[in-house]
């Protein structure tokens, strides 16, 4: 119904523009049927206005209803998901932080008291703690390892401890060079002593003491501090030297020596040449 107006007044007031300028050509004023065609249209217009369906306030009520409930939604979708994600940054943060935390208390070893030469239960008691990890060779503290040879520490990835089996090896180097050297210089002492004369040693009572023995004669030559030499000429005439390192029970050490007995310095021959030119 509503299309029938609005087609009556389209097609009024086009019939009026054309009527009117039609009307001034011919007679110079616009005619009563003219403006009839006017007032039509304008009554077209207006049933049309009155015809046309009004908007539904329940409806659009309903409508900004639903968007507002749609923008608060996505509000709260969006605010939850800021929420959720501070969460879950917060929690990881959380959880890394744990974890180094507790990596830190796990690595946390002290290993200044561990010294070379101790045994793995000497390690642990040293350390404090019980290893991460062990084998038969290897005590693994995290990422460090100390290693074992027949028992005793012999290296590690740890440099304080690796310092100091550094130290220890070249300090037994060392040792092991002087006690050769001394071994070697005691076992010359001995051949010279050995081969002096028992009227040279026996003379000398200021440097070399001496005993009487069941088999035979006992003399005592101090090399150094805790360093002797012990000659013993038994009486079948044979001189035996061995070392002595002082200890109370009076044990000997090893054989340096063995020959004949030498009582008597050889006597000195004088050589007298005749002759002229």
């Amino acid at each position: 119904m509503v299309s029938l107006f609005v087609l009556v007044f389209l097609v009024t007031l086009i019939w009026f523009f054309i009527a009117r300028r039609k009307d001034k050509k011919v007679i110079g004023k616009t005619t009563r049927q003219t403006w009839c065609l006017l007032f039509v249209s304008i009554a077209s217009f207006l049933i049309v206005g009155a015809l046309s369906p009004k908007p539904d306030k329940s409806n659009s009520e309903n409508l900004n209803t639903q968007s507002s409930s749609s923008i608060n939604k996505e509000k709260a979708s969006s605010s939850s998901s800021k929420y959720s994600k501070s969460m879950s940054s917060s929690s990881a943060s959380s959880s890394s932080g744990s974890v180094s935390s507790s990596s830190s208390k796990i690595n946390d070893f002290s290993f200044s008291k561990v010294e070379p030469g101790m045994n793995m239960d000497q390690v642990i008691s040293a350390i404090g703690k019980q290893p991460t990890e062990r084998d038969d060779m290897t005590l693994y503290y995290g990422k460090d390892d100390i290693d074992f040879s027949n028992g005793v520490l012999i290296g590690s990835s740890v440099k304080s401890i690796q310092d100091k089996v550094d130290a220890k090896f070249k300090q037994d180097a060392s040792q092991a060079s002087s006690k050769k050297k001394d071994a070697n210089n005691l076992k010359s002492y001995a051949q010279y002593f050995g081969n002096l004369a028992v009227e040279n040693i026996q003379s000398k009572p200021y440097a070399y003491k001496s005993s009487k023995i069941d088999n035979g004669m006992r003399y005592l030559y101090i090399v150094k501090n805790n360093s002797f030499l012990v000659r013993i000429d038994t009486d079948d005439s044979y001189t035996n030297v061995y070392s002595y390192d002082g200890n109370p029970d009076g044990a000997l050490g090893s054989n340096l020596f063995t020959g004949r007995t030498i009582f008597n310095n050889p006597e000195k021959k004088n050589y007298y040449y005749l002759g002229g030119k």
